[in-house]
């Protein structure tokens, strides 16, 4: 994490390196919006008119009509929004990334320049999405993993792939676990088989359950 200064006082953004963009670009939206800064974001630097108020004709006392009199500049709100915007990107990006974005004087401009690099365009995304489809299909914890490891590997796979954009159902997640933990957990995975419902158990239920099995299981290693 960085700091970077805002209106807000000592905000953080999280750091980018080029790895993970789309978890890092979902914390950095929930940031600008909850600074009121993402509208600098989707629609970037608004013109706007400046406008003058012309006295009306004779026999009209007080009306009065506005009129354009330069042509289309830029609000402070605006301005402002863009530069605090701009300053938390430029913040959260590491020196070597920074180049990248250098010479950009919008916010929406340089996250669009991040987007289309780090993110990529729809076949690429789907050729991604296809190759941690298979990582998911074929994931198996090794009988030397710890439980600890496995459920990071799991779970990093799990979050790529609802990254891409894949629908990972609650009940796709508790199956995948239940048949690809190692033998060592198979007679706590046949309790929960046999005594819970798998339809509408949850996950973290499940990692509960196996967590404490786990730890009787070092218990029992240790004392024998």
């Amino acid at each position: 994490m960085v700091g970077s200064g805002s209106a807000g006082g000592d905000l953080r953004t999280p750091q980018f390196n080029g790895a993970n963009y789309d978890f890092w670009s979902e914390k950095m939206e929930t940031i600008l919006i909850a600074y009121d800064l993402w509208d600098a974001m989707e629609i970037g630097v608004q013109l706007q008119l400046i406008i003058e108020e012309e006295a009306g004709s004779e026999g009209e006392e007080g009306e009065t009509k506005q009129i354009p009199v330069e042509a289309p500049t830029i609000s402070r709100e605006d301005k402002n929004k863009n530069a605090k915007a701009l300053s938390l990107i430029q913040g959260a990006l590491t020196d070597e990334l920074f180049p990248r974005i250098r010479n950009e004087k919008t916010a929406k401009g340089a996250w669009e320049i991040l987007r289309r690099e780090f993110r990529g365009d729809k076949k690429v995304r789907a050729v991604k999405l296809q190759a941690i489809r298979a990582d998911f299909e074929y994931l198996r914890m090794n009988d030397v993993e710890s439980l600890d490891d496995y459920l990071a590997r799991f779970f990093e796979i799990v979050n790529n792939l609802k990254s891409l954009g894949e629908d990972v159902t609650e009940k796709r997640i508790v199956q995948k676990l239940l048949m690809s933990l190692s033998r060592r957990y198979k007679s706590i995975m046949s309790i929960i088989e046999e005594t819970r419902d798998l339809d509408t158990i949850r996950v973290e239920e499940i990692l509960a359950s196996v967590k404490v099995y786990d730890k009787r299981e070092d218990l029992h290693d240790e004392k024998g």
